[in-house]
């Protein structure tokens, strides 16, 4: 588990690349996860992410 420096790292680091990008597939190869996958998951390819931000050292993308 990364200590959570490392991830604010990783957020800024990413952001910039990612920020205002179409996502072009939404895959999840491990469907064991903390929470389950919704169904809906795939739907998310095509929309525009509009941020990166951080809970804890989880990253959302917005």
């Amino acid at each position: 588990m990364p200590e959570l420096p490392e991830v604010e790292v990783t957020r800024r680091g990413i952001a910039p690349y990612v920020t205002g990008r179409r996502i072009s597939a939404a895959v999840a190869r491990e469907r064991r996860l903390r929470w389950p996958v919704p169904a809906a998951f795939e739907s998310l390819a095509g929309r525009v992410v509009r941020g990166v931000r951080r809970r804890g050292k989880y990253l959302l993308l917005e």
